[in-house]
């Protein structure tokens, strides 16, 4: 039994900024004193660490009053804390401790704080554990001043309420009425996806449509670019061969220019030594030319001085008397003088001499520089003419190439469209074969539509034979039938009594009558059957099993989802309240992985029994539930995210979301019952033989009105498949006849291809020849090139 160990208060209420603790031994427990004390205050504070919100609970306007505010002058933030430790030895609260802590405090700002064990958590949390332990606020576990004698004033329905919520009925209650409204938003969802399911239904087939159309554009986009891709390397072929053609005729010509350059600098080079000759002499003429100039203008001064001289002769004869005395000296200077204009007149022969020479050699050279210039000259007009020849036999070549080069595009363009032509007489001769075996599978359907025809013809003539009795029958029931109506408004009575109480099962129990009315039909609707009747298990196992599948246990079983939509629509036109239905088809295949935990008894399908064909209903209920020994080890594994159950009945979704207890509970027997009360229960014994003869009566117009209708679709079908097996004989004659007629235009259309191939191949052998021809020629000219002048001129140069 949990019950609380102790109490530990901070800055609640009376009680001050410091810890308080209040110990509770096991047992009756009492707390005294003076009013005002503060002993209802310990209650509050355990009742506000279990999570309770509402203020007038706990005695106060507002939560921010549970602060205590007396202490104005204290320091630090003010908060109100209280912590419940509880003793959990018996592991009533599922948490793997001996002692489990709550603690809650409350901020200045009137921020809720949680914990567990010393670890943060939510509220939620705490509510969910302390409910599964029977120790939650709403179960009169924290009684208040007052509450009893209120209690006392409880009326009955009030009482019975209570201690529902003293076991704990009330919490899975509100979780039934939470999953029952669950269960509703799921069926609206349900009809709003089958509703949707024939929207994107019609959208897929469009969108296969367009699809469809989308990759037949992609594949003749295909097409189409390969055959641009074959036309551009046709192109880039013949340009390609263009290029190298016109590449072969610069190297060429780059080549002959790069001689005649070679040729043209080693020329200049020679003209550079003789310009460089020419002005070594040049300036040798020049300072012979300065040195004559030099000579004059010393003889000039010597005949000057020698005037002068001769006047001082004459001077110095006056004077003879005077320098007798200096006459051999004089004689003497006269003698020097001659000498040193015989040297003079020497020095000016000789350079008279050297002029000579040098005009002589100067004007040899201007005469060797004319001669070259002229030869020269002679060798550039030679040049420029055989430059003018070559250039106009380049434009014949050129023109001749250009001829070659469109021969050869109009071979290359037929030689594709021979190749087409042949491609062309293969795909129609591929056509035509096969254009004959389908003329022979459209002759052999023929005969088979024919045959077929007449079939339906038969069948119809027999359905309406067969319809026309049935009427017949028909039409003497229904006269036994109004001979018995009078004895029907005799058990009128019984009869209405009998519908209320339909109606009141149906009130109550609604699965089990929608169930009932849908087995009526089960083997026209395809149900298999209900879930316990195809599952079996040992009576160890039965609280585990009832507390796992108690949802589904009657639900109906059927063998595809085709089936479910069916019986669904039969549910809703019959407006039926509620239904559950497994496909089997639809239930996927998996396998559980079995955690090594301690406590484990195995996956709780091995346990139950069923036939071979409905393996997957079981591994559907129970392949993913674990079987535990004890509750501490269920739940361990539930927070581990397996499901888990005890052989007690206690059920543990993952991760401790919600529990299912299964107590005592039994599968019902009501579907039985009310699937029975349509001939016996409910009914005066005085009109049950009427009623069952009525029924049997009913039952073979029933039969009588569906074998009719079920004649009237067949002849239906009988009558639609004669008119489409009618029409597909016409279709398929025309398609004969369409056959036929395209097998003719294939055997022209490949006669005329043949007719073409060898007018192509005439051509090709004509255009082959004239490019021979060009090539010959190309060949001729370049052979006639004047190579040879060419050679000469530049070895001239």
């Amino acid at each position: 039994m949990v019950h609380v160990k102790k109490v530990e208060i901070f800055g609640f209420k009376s009680f001050g900024f410091r810890n308080t603790t209040v110990q509770f031994e096991p047992g009756l427990v009492s707390i005294s004193g003076p009013n005002g004390s503060g002993k209802s205050n310990i209650l509050d504070a355990i009742i506000f660490a279990m999570g309770e919100n509402k203020p007038k609970v706990m005695r106060v306007d507002k939560l921010r009053s549970l602060i205590h505010d007396i202490e104005g002058s204290r320091r630090g933030p003010k908060m109100a804390r209280s912590s419940v430790h509880f003793d959990n030895s018996d592991r009533k609260i599922p948490v793997d401790s001996d002692v489990v802590e709550i603690t809650r405090e409350l901020s200045e700002d009137g921020e809720n704080t949680y914990y567990l064990n010393k670890k943060k958590t939510q509220r939620s949390h705490v509510l969910d554990l302390l409910d599964m332990a029977n120790a939650g606020l709403g179960q009169l576990n924290a009684v208040q001043q007052g509450t009893v004698t209120r209690i006392s004033e409880f009326t009955s329905e009030e009482k019975r309420k209570t201690i529902e919520d003293l076991i704990g009925l009330s919490y899975f209650d509100e979780k039934k009425s939470e999953s029952i409204k669950q269960l509703d938003e799921a069926d609206r969802r349900l009809e709003i996806a089958l509703a949707k399911m024939g929207e994107i239904k019609n959208r897929i087939d469009e969108l296969e449509e367009e699809r469809n159309q989308k990759l037949r554009h992609d594949i003749l986009e295909r097409e189409l670019n390969r055959y641009k891709a074959i036309a551009a390397a046709n192109k880039m072929k013949v340009i390609s061969a263009k290029k190298s053609n016109k590449e072969t005729t610069l190297s060429e010509l780059t080549q002959e220019m790069a001689t005649f350059d070679g040729e043209r600098n080693v020329l200049k080079g020679e003209i550079g030594v003789l310009d460089s000759e020419k002005s070594t002499l040049m300036n040798a003429a020049n300072d012979y030319t300065q040195a004559k100039s030099t000579l004059d203008a010393e003889i000039s001064s010597a005949m000057e001085q020698y005037e002068i001289d001769n006047t001082a002769i004459s001077a110095s004869k006056k004077r003879l008397e005077q320098i007798n005395i200096r006459i051999p000296q004089i004689k003497t200077e006269l003698d020097e003088i001659d000498t040193a204009r015989q040297d003079i007149d020497t020095q000016i022969q000789k350079i008279k001499d050297s002029i000579e020479i040098t005009n002589e050699e100067r004007n040899k050279i201007n005469g060797d520089l004319e001669l070259i210039d002229s030869e020269r000259n002679k060798i550039l007009t030679e040049q420029s003419e055989a430059a003018a020849k070559k250039s106009e036999i380049d434009n014949k070549i050129k023109i001749l190439t250009e001829q070659s080069n469109g021969v050869k595009l109009k071979l290359s363009k037929i030689l594709h469209e021979k190749e087409e032509s042949e491609l062309k007489i293969k795909s129609n001769s591929e056509k035509l074969t096969q254009l004959e075996k389908d003329i022979i599978t459209l002759i052999n359907l023929e005969s088979k539509l024919s045959s077929l025809t007449n079939n339906h013809r038969a069948t119809i003539s027999e359905l309406k034979s067969r319809i026309s009795k049935l009427k017949t029958k028909k039409s003497k029931t229904i006269h036994d039938m109004d001979e018995l109506g009078f004895i029907l408004e005799k058990s009128d009575k019984a009869a209405n009594q009998y519908e209320s109480k339909i109606k009141t099962v149906k009130g109550f129990m609604h699965e089990d009558y929608t169930v009932a009315k849908l087995k009526e039909d089960a083997d026209k609707l395809g149900i298999d059957g209900l879930v316990y009747e195809m599952i079996s298990w040992d009576k160890k196992y039965e609280r585990s099993v009832l507390a796992v599948s108690s949802d589904w246990i009657k639900a109906l079983v059927v063998k595809d989802f085709a089936t479910l939509l069916g019986i669904a629509e039969v549910a809703r036109t019959k407006k039926l309240p509620k239904l559950k239905i497994i496909p089997l088809d639809a239930i996927p295949k998996f396998k559980l992985t079995m955690p090594k935990e301690s406590g484990i008894i195995g996956v709780l399908s091995d346990f139950v029994k069923c036939n071979d064909a409905y393996f997957a209903l079981k591994t559907f209920l129970f392949g993913n539930i674990l079987l535990a020994e004890t509750r501490e080890s269920a739940y361990n594994l539930s927070q581990l995210g397996y499901k888990s159950v005890t052989l007690d009945g206690e059920f543990f979704e993952a991760k401790g979301g919600t529990v299912v207890i299964d107590i005592n509970s039994k599968i019902s027997k009501l579907t039985k019952l009310i699937s029975m009360s349509s001939d016996i229960d409910g009914l005066i014994q005085s009109i049950s033989l009427i009623k069952k003869y009525m029924l049997k009566k009913k039952h073979t117009l029933k039969k009588l009105d569906d074998s009719i209708q079920s004649y009237f679709d067949r002849l239906s079908m009988s009558e639609n498949a004669l008119t489409s097996a009618s029409e597909n004989y016409e279709n398929l004659k025309s398609r004969i006849v369409s056959a036929k007629n395209t097998k003719e235009q294939l055997t022209k259309r490949i006669s005329e291809l043949t007719s073409r191939n060898n007018m192509i191949e005439s051509e090709v052998s004509t255009n082959q020849s004239h490019l021979d021809s060009l090539l010959d020629r190309i060949s001729i000219v370049e052979q006639n090139y004047a190579s040879g002048e060419q050679t000469r001129i530049a070895s001239e140069l």
